[in-house]
């Protein structure tokens, strides 16, 4: 079964705010693989490839046409090599309008999704929980450290080590785990790094 994500689980592995994406939905700039229909709402579910699709909306220094939109979603989400006058170039991306070429890096958004993705299927398979464990609340496995309070830190503003050393028990993926649970339905800020971009005039392939 396909790996699917929710709205705020989305925002969250892409490092953007949740509202980011229902913007991006609402303008139909967007359209996640999935969509369920309950009665009039629309449960929209995205796979890791719509993930990155909105990472890269969301990042981009200039606004994109309907059209392009499209073509980066047939390349950053349903795998396909070259859409319109998109392509795909190891990580980046490749623009070509007449004889010029715009590369866009991309390695450092695909890394971050896939450092979180990473941390959600680990978080997936270690936090469990029971009724006979502080009544049933999630806890990491074989502890009965609660992952809401540590995400609660994390919100808070606490400096990682210090949160290692009180919970010693938790694993460096554990807390990437804790992590990235506190940004669900979060609006964190925006990331330093933006999308690196550079013109190459002269004869395109």
């Amino acid at each position: 079964m396909a790996e699917l994500f929710s709205v705020s689980e989305a925002a969250a592995i892409a490092e953007i705010s949740p509202d980011t994406i229902r913007t991006a939905l609402e303008k139909k700039s967007v359209t996640p693989s999935h969509q369920q229909k309950a009665g009039k709402a629309v449960r929209h579910q995205f796979s890791a490839g719509d993930v990155l699709l909105v990472k890269v909306l969301a990042e981009f220094p200039f606004p994109l046409s309907k059209q392009d939109k499209q073509s980066l979603a047939k390349v950053l989400a349903r795998g396909n090599r070259r859409a319109a006058r998109w392509s795909v170039q190891g990580t980046d991306l490749v623009y070509r309008s007449g004889e010029m070429q715009v590369l866009i890096a991309c390695k450092p958004f695909r890394q971050t999704v896939a450092r979180n993705l990473a941390a959600y299927r680990w978080g997936k398979r270690r936090v469990v929980s029971s009724p006979e464990v502080l009544g049933g609340e999630p806890v990491f496995r074989g502890t009965r450290i609660s992952l809401h309070h540590v995400a609660s830190l994390f919100r808070k503003g606490v400096p990682e080590q210090e949160i290692a050393e009180d919970f010693r028990n938790l694993s460096a993926r554990d807390l990437a785990y804790a992590r990235l649970f506190a940004r669900f339905g979060e609006k964190p800020g925006r990331p330093r790094k933006r999308l690196a971009i550079r013109r190459e005039h002269g004869a395109v392939q």
